[in-house]
């Protein structure tokens, strides 16, 4: 059961269990009344400090059941890492699959294409996410943005993607819109949880028209693009000069309040993706810290409630009944 659950129906079984207990000390002291004279001595009163006894009961017995439950979504989990919370955090990849991408001279030497080189940006970038906390969606863009995987945890599947798959044969064939294509994948993005999802577009670029470029939605809360392609030599291919162009892909990255890295060499450095690998330090302080009130409160009740009798019964009242000295019985004399 999800722990955010848990600690619902702890507040719950708190509330239920301060109202059993408040009905219990009402009957208990009505009781009491009858007795008065018998429990506390002739005066019929016990000491001052016993009335705050029925509030530290029903407190204890709250207490104690709000730490029960709690406890209960800390099961076999460390403080920090909950294995069976679902993940929380999205990793949309944007991948160029125009033709140009199929031209040679990615790599330090060259003799990578560029979708060969995207695929070991992709893959450097899956080997530092962990997987169980972060779901993959994928889309390819050409001419438009076609979704391909949506929200899965298979690595294996986001890097068949980019394995040399021929998927602009199934596209309209004409220029590169990458504007057209970031407004799209936006669209995909826009149902999910607030700043929980990172943006990686992968592409060696395309010319940017200077309007037309929507925000991205408040599911963004970071924006990556990797360029790929020799950025200095150009590869003929439709009648123009292919190559990375890396004027345009920082000017993108810029507009969309992200950053651009020449990955045709280096990879994407891990600095850029803590978003996805640092845990929600409010999340994990806030249940950190709840363990930790769950253990203190468990304590302190079970200590209150197992002195409080023992106080009560040596220290409630002032009177002690005592019993009548045994008379000696003497034999009566014999006639």
């Amino acid at each position: 059961m999800n722990p955010e659950t848990l600690h619902l129906q702890a507040i719950w079984a708190a509330l239920a269990a301060a109202v059993i207990a408040g009905i219990g000390e009402w009957l208990h002291t009505r009781r009491l009344k009858r007795v008065q004279a018998l429990a506390f001595g002739p005066a019929g009163r016990p000491r001052r400090w016993t009335v705050i006894a029925p509030v530290c009961r029903i407190v204890g017995v709250t207490a104690l059941a709000w730490s029960l439950v709690t406890l209960l979504s800390f099961d076999r989990l460390t403080r920090q890492r909950d294995g069976r919370k679902p993940p929380d955090r999205n990793l949309m990849i944007l991948l160029d699959v125009s033709p140009s991408m199929l031209l040679k001279d990615g790599g330090e030497n060259g003799t990578q294409t560029r979708n060969e080189r995207a695929a070991a940006v992709l893959k450097s970038v899956l080997d530092r996410i962990p997987g169980d906390r972060v779901r993959f969606t994928a889309a390819g863009f050409y001419t438009e943005t076609r979704l391909l995987v949506k929200e899965c945890q298979d690595r294996e599947l986001i890097l068949h993607l980019v394995g040399g798959t021929p998927f602009h044969i199934t596209y309209e064939p004409g220029k590169t819109d990458l504007l057209k294509s970031l407004n799209q994948a936006g669209t995909i993005m826009k149902g999910w949880e607030r700043k929980s999802t990172t943006l990686l577009v992968i592409s060696d670029g395309d010319s940017v028209p200077p309007t037309g470029l929507n925000p991205m939605p408040s599911s963004v809360s970071e924006v990556i693009f990797a360029g790929v392609g020799d950025s200095s030599r150009g590869t003929f291919i439709d009648g123009h000069l292919s190559r990375q162009d890396t004027s345009n892909l920082s000017q993108l990255a810029r507009r969309l309040h992200g950053t651009f890295y020449d990955c045709n060499v280096k990879h994407v450095p891990s600095e850029a993706l803590k978003k996805l690998n640092a845990e929600d330090t409010g999340t994990a302080r806030w249940r950190t810290d709840r363990r930790f009130i769950a253990l203190a409160s468990l304590a302190v009740s079970s200590v209150l409630l197992c002195l409080l009798p023992l106080l009560l019964e040596y220290l409630g009242s002032a009177w002690r009944p005592r019993p009548a000295p045994l008379r000696s019985l003497q034999p009566s004399p014999v006639p």
